[in-house]
């Protein structure tokens, strides 16, 4: 096998060999039963590893939304002021790689199955019916932390993946902690109520050292017992109008709270730089496509407040485009009728569509399209996303706009039509050099 058929095949023992399917819904129930037993196995976990997470300083990012782009921000002002970086985001859209950059790079293909073949030992060991926690996402979080060991990076920037007081990544030496903001998402884990959410988000603070938010209302009165409680250093950033500027504000002040704990010269250029030069795949990405074409953005906006913030920054991206068509799809789990709302009024048709990810359901397509139906917005249902997006396209025309959203997953698999997943593991960037202008359906 060459180097990228070995990465396909690490990649397949990690979704099909340690995602077990018909016990998610089983795990799911013991995790919310009793989730400090998942963390006790993910301590276990690291222990037979030797924990590679340890001894690094770590900014650790928790929230609703914003979170991605606040530690990639983070992480770029950071590599400005000459730090090695190790950034660890989730979910990734195409390749798994995605997941783990050292100063802006994905880790290459050679990189990843030689730490798969590092990591599969001790995970077939919890591959077992009684293991509380997701194997592979205990698994994935060990290769990122040995991916940074490994490189010698200065600093890790680390995304939560849900949460953070029972999160996987949760084993960090965390220097300061962010809490972007704290909305109505992942529910069935970490709700019901918004002040539940905000507990399971408080619980990236660590005693003594920073924590920022921009979090308001009730979540931040959670937030501010919890930092009285662990003695965490707290510092409420102010409410934007603009949340894209939220997100930099907080990500410069991360920076610079890390900057002097670790006693690093602070760069004014590199705080406004860092956060200035952000580029993120599928986050209001617009695609190259040639003139007589419709734009076309991909946003993996999956909950109210990720939309509301969305669509608004899409409207100014396309330069007053009409129509607008949007090809929404959701996971099985995420779709609501305060999902549709912030379409009102802003798309003329809702095409529904249905993400395919591996061990995750989508809510169907036709359920989707009724969400949008008894919205008052005229829509259809087309299950697959390829044929989704070249319905879209033709329904915008030269004139119009398209926008993909509603599940990172779908955004990544329409993403694969301009970026191919080969291309960009090889190229070890989002962006692979040899991506050219093209007309998707050709």
């Amino acid at each position: 096998m060459d180097v990228h058929q070995k990465f396909i095949f690490a990649e397949r023992q990690l979704n099909e060999g340690l995602i077990r399917c018909d016990e998610q819904a089983a795990i799911q129930r013991r995790e919310r039963h009793d989730p400090s037993a998942r963390m006790r196995c993910m301590h276990s976990f690291l222990s037979q590893l030797n924990h590679p997470q340890r001894g690094i300083p770590a900014v650790y990012v928790a929230g609703t939304s914003g979170k991605g782009s606040v530690s990639a921000a983070i992480a770029g002002i950071l590599q400005r002021w000459q730090l090695k970086v190790g950034l660890h985001v989730s979910p990734y859209l195409q390749v798994p790689t995605e997941k783990i950059k050292i100063n802006g790079r994905l880790i290459s293909q050679a990189e990843f199955v030689d730490l798969v073949d590092w990591v599969m030992p001790v995970a077939q060991q919890f591959l077992n019916e009684t293991t509380p926690a997701s194997i592979h996402g205990m698994a994935s979080v060990a290769i990122a932390f040995e991916a940074f060991r490994r490189a010698q990076v200065d600093v890790i920037v680390c995304e939560a993946g849900c949460g953070a007081r029972f999160d996987l990544t949760n084993f960090l030496d965390t220097e300061v902690a962010v809490i972007t903001n704290v909305g109505l998402d992942h529910l069935q884990g970490l709700g019901p109520t918004l002040e539940d959410i905000a507990w399971h988000k408080a619980g990236c603070a660590t005693p003594g050292k920073p924590l920022l938010t921009g979090a308001t209302g009730t979540a931040l009165d959670i937030i501010r017992d919890e930092a009285r409680t662990v003695g965490a250093l707290l510092t409420e950033v102010p409410p934007q109008q603009n949340v894209f500027v939220q997100n930099d504000l907080l990500a410069q002040q991360a920076a610079r709270a890390l900057a002097q704990r670790m006693d690093i010269p602070v760069s004014a250029d590199a705080l406004r730089e860092g956060a200035r030069d952000l580029r993120l795949p599928g986050r209001l990405e617009p695609m190259p496509t040639p003139p007589q074409h419709p734009l076309v953005f991909l946003d993996g906006a999956h909950n109210a407040d990720k939309l509301n913030a969305a669509l608004p920054a899409l409207f100014a991206k396309a330069q007053h485009r009409h129509p607008v068509i949007a090809v929404v799809g959701f996971l099985g789990t995420k779709a609501a009728p305060e999902l549709v709302r912030p379409f009102v009024d802003r798309v003329q048709h809702v095409i529904a569509t249905e993400p395919t990810v591996y061990g995750k359901a989508p809510y169907p397509a036709h359920d989707t399209a009724k969400l949008f139906h008894d919205a008052g917005i005229p829509n259809e249902a087309i299950p697959s996303p390829n044929e989704a997006l070249l319905r879209a396209i033709s329904l915008a025309g030269s004139q119009g706009a398209v926008l993909v959203t509603g599940s990172f997953y779908l955004v990544g698999q329409l993403r694969e039509q301009w970026y191919p997943r080969k291309t960009i593991a090889e190229a070890q960037t989002s962006w692979p050099e040899d991506n050219h202008i093209k007309t998707f359906g050709n």
